[in-house]
């Protein structure tokens, strides 16, 4: 892969840029002598009319920097990369100028050659003092002088040995690439067609060898011809002249008209300035008006903003003292507020004390009133399984009343007397029974009131009553009857005495439970709630 920049220059007033190719980077010794031999070609077949054919020398060279963005000096080949822009500055002279442009798109030649400084020599001749050959005349010189043989073709022997005899040395292609490509149909041999394709191919080359020729000999005539006389020589160089001072009356009379054209041109300008210059018064005259009544308008509106700023700042300034007034009323209001809230919180909290105080008092007493509760509970029992024994042996009474009764029916007969007797003692005991069921059912209210209290398996049982035989007749009095009838009171008294306990046992639950209602008021009790 070859090694390629982009290389410019000025010659005679114009901008040129080539590609110069390398087989790898070049040394600043190779990149000069590369870049002189391309331009010298090129100024030598460029050269106007009348301008000296004169050698082309490098001074120095510039390189454009893509990170500084701008041209520097090229001073070491380590600058130096793929696809840079160079250009070349030629010593001072009144022939060419270095002014600034744009710099066209490199063009790309077909090879890149160098020549050793100085070789080989060139020595003007007469034929160069006029205009340079066209591209038609070079290529057929060319191609006449490098077949020496007149074979009417070239082989690669004859294309190599030219570029030896003219000091061409290429940098990455070689004779027998451009052999190859010059020749198109591969017969190995250069046809003058092939040639001249060739050379529109590469004008480049072909000034080259021109030109490294015209140096070192004459152009080589052809077969049966001769070289001009002195006479024709002279007399051509006349004609030159002749041509050259026509060509030069033909620029001073187009420098004339030139001269004329830019003093109209410069006139045109000159009233076209001056009307531009009239508009620009008047418009720096309107702008000056404009801005006269700019300011007037920007002065009344600084004064309008002037005087409402210094109102809104009266206003904001009232506003914050209102404000502030504002906010001392609402800390004081604030402050009295966190004073009473302080003092109803001191107040409240010894209610609440206070309140805690009675509850846990009342607590006690109702605890207190629930132990008698229990206590009396468990006396009632107590008296419950009593009753029930006394039944148990009423039970066994009344069997052994039967059996006395059925065993002394005579005895029987004498019960008539005590009949009347246990009448009254059954009414009495229903009595006592209907006081009992009466004491039950308050008792059941107090309770149906109040939280229910541990109940006993014979808490809700009836009551028991002592039920007499019934008897039809009395019976005559007989020592079964007496002590049935003992036992009938024993058993009534012994159900009295049982009533009696049941009685007090409900007189001290009621009035437990009343302990319980009527304890004091706390935070935690509402009227009508039974416990806490």
């Amino acid at each position: 892969m070859s090694f390629v920049i982009d290389c410019g220059s000025d010659l005679y007033g114009t901008k040129v840029n080539t590609q110069l190719r390398f087989a790898t980077v070049p040394t600043l010794a190779e990149l000069a002598a590369a870049a002189e031999t391309q331009f010298d070609v090129k100024a030598r077949a460029n050269r106007p009319a009348g301008y000296p054919d004169t050698p082309f020398r490098i001074e120095t060279f510039q390189v454009f920097d893509d990170t500084l963005l701008r041209w520097v000096d090229l001073y070491d080949s380590k600058q130096l990369r793929p696809n840079v822009q160079l250009w070349c500055f030629q010593p001072e002279s009144i022939w060419h100028s270095d002014a600034q442009g744009v710099i066209p798109d490199p063009e790309k030649p077909v090879a890149t050659f160098t020549t050793p400084l100085g070789s080989p020599r060139r020595a003007r001749i007469a034929n160069d003092a006029g205009v340079p050959p066209t591209l038609s005349e070079k290529l057929r010189s060319v191609f006449f002088q490098i077949d020496g043989q007149n074979k009417g073709y070239l082989l690669y022997q004859d294309l190599e040995g030219a570029f030896r005899k003219c000091d061409m040395e290429f940098t990455s292609s070689t004779a027998g690439d451009l052999f190859t490509m010059a020749d198109q149909n591969r017969s190995n041999h250069i046809t003058y067609d092939e040639w001249v394709n060739f050379a529109i191919k590469a004008p480049g080359l072909v000034d080259a060898l021109f030109f490294r020729m015209r140096d070192m000999f004459q152009d080589r005539m052809p077969a049966g011809q001769s070289p001009p006389s002195y006479d024709a020589q002279m007399a051509r160089q006349q004609e030159l002249q002749g041509m050259y001072q026509q060509q030069r009356d033909a620029e001073a009379r187009a420098r004339q008209e030139a001269e004329y054209a830019r003093a109209r041109e410069a006139e045109r300008q000159r009233q076209e300035a001056d009307a531009r210059a009239r508009q620009e018064a008047d418009a720096r005259a309107r702008a000056e008006a404009d801005r006269l009544r700019h300011e007037a308008e920007a002065r009344a509106r600084a004064e309008a903003d002037r005087q409402r700023h210094e109102a809104e700042a009266r206003a904001r300034a009232e506003a914050e003292r209102q404000r502030q007034e504002a906010e001392a009323r609402a800390r004081a209001e604030a402050d009295a507020r966190a004073r009473q809230e302080a003092e109803n919180r001191a107040r409240q909290e010894a209610e609440y004390a206070r309140a805690r105080e009675q509850q846990a008092l009342a607590q006690d007493q109702a605890r207190a009133a629930q132990a008698a509760a229990a206590d009396a509970s468990q006396k009632k029992m107590l008296a419950e399984q009593q009753a029930a024994e006394l039944a148990n042996r009423q039970r066994a009474a009344e069997e052994a009343a039967a059996q006395a009764a059925s065993q002394h029916a005579a005895a029987m007969a004498a019960a008539e007397q005590a009949a009347a007797q246990h009448a009254n003692a059954q009414n009495e005991a229903h009595r006592a029974h209907s006081a009992q069921n009466d004491a039950e059912n308050r008792a059941n209210s107090i309770r149906a009131a109040s939280p229910p209290l541990q109940s006993s398996p014979m808490q809700h049982s009836s009551p028991m009553a002592y039920q007499a035989p019934a008897v039809s007749t009395p019976q005559p009095t007989s020592p079964e009857r007496e002590n049935a009838l003992r036992e009938y009171e024993r058993a009534r008294r012994r159900a009295d005495e049982i009533r009696l306990a049941k009685e007090e046992a409900e007189r001290d639950e009621r009035n437990a439970w009343d302990r319980c209602y009527y304890a004091p008021a706390s935070p935690h009790y509402s009227p009508g709630a039974r416990g806490y």
